[in-house]
């Protein structure tokens, strides 16, 4: 793959973190650094984490040659929901000036066919982010019931016709098992009835396509994404300081309501204050120059 993932609202995001010389913040979901790199030209200095290796081992490359130095970074592998535990794998013993958490899947990802998360490249039905993982998006087409597969349709990809996708995977795989993205798109596509059809100031244009949702899903749940969302937002808050900041900047309406409603329920609790009344999401000109960015919003939240 060229090039690096553009991070979204990366201004916007390390602005909100107000970054003081010399401090240490928590970068999540560190995908290809974009947001971490920005944080380091300002003065600060960053803790990354991510569950893939790969983007590990691409970050460091991309450190190196950009001159930054070992001293400004420390990269470790795993999930942020267990992230007091891997930040007490580093000599750092004093609380963070902040966190971002940018969610979703990165550039490396999508386009690596053998990851399995495009329903746009022919690949195996696979979706891990942490290739340890044990189970794969194809062992929950092939294997939980219509009724499981409505559910989780409708659930995590708020699906509008998820009991007869459900329906058709039911029947397909009773021919033979479905272990390739193309082929689980096309299905859903034949269901769904080709591109879904955006209509904006009375004109139409192509909306998203018709498997996104599936995928979506079907990604979350291998992944455990909102309940990992849950717990790292909650371990994240112990390890901010008075003053710290927290920035997550979510790509779907789930991961935005538990953000939401967080962030509300702490300053009910009277931890902190949410800073986003309404979220902060792209500017028509990062819109139109990465259309990737559009479903995006980031909340920010103060501790106090």
């Amino acid at each position: 793959m060229e090039g690096y993932h553009r991070s979204v609202l990366l201004k916007e995001a390390v602005d909100a973190l107000v970054v003081r010389d010399g401090r240490w913040y928590l970068d999540l979901t560190v995908g290809d650094a974009g947001h971490s790199i920005e944080i380091i030209k300002r003065g600060g200095k960053v803790v990354g984490i991510d569950v893939d290796p790969q983007v590990l081992k691409r970050v460091q490359r991309r450190f190196k040659d950009l001159g930054i130095t070992e001293d400004k970074y420390k990269l470790i592998l795993g999930n942020f929901r267990d992230l007091k535990n891997l930040v007490s794998q580093t000599e750092l013993r004093q609380k963070f000036a902040g966190a971002i958490f940018d969610l979703g899947v990165s550039s490396l990802q999508l386009e690596s066919p053998e990851r399995g998360f495009s329903f746009g490249k022919s690949g195996p039905l696979d979706m891990r982010m942490d290739p340890s993982l044990n189970v794969e998006a194809s062992d929950l087409v092939n294997s939980l019931t219509r009724k499981e597969l409505y559910e989780l349709f409708s659930k995590m990809g708020e699906e509008k016709y998820s009991w007869a996708v459900a329906g058709a995977l039911v029947l397909a795989r009773e021919v033979s098992p479905i272990t390739n993205t193309l082929e689980l798109a096309g299905i859903v596509e034949r269901v769904v009835g080709g591109r879904r059809r955006k209509i904006s100031a009375g004109k139409i244009s192509a909306g998203k396509h018709p498997a996104t949702r599936v995928f979506q899903a079907l990604r979350i749940a291998v992944n455990d994404e909102l309940n990992a969302l849950k717990e790292g937002l909650s371990n994240s808050l112990d390890l901010i300081e008075k003053d710290g900041r927290i920035a997550v900047i979510s790509f779907h309406s789930l991961e935005d309501r538990i953000v939401k409603n967080t962030f509300k329920t702490w300053e009910i609790a009277g931890v902190g204050q949410v800073l986003t009344k309404k979220p902060i999401v792209p500017n028509d000109a990062e819109a139109a120059e990465n259309p990737k960015s559009r479903s995006a919003k980031m909340r920010v939240f103060k501790k106090l």
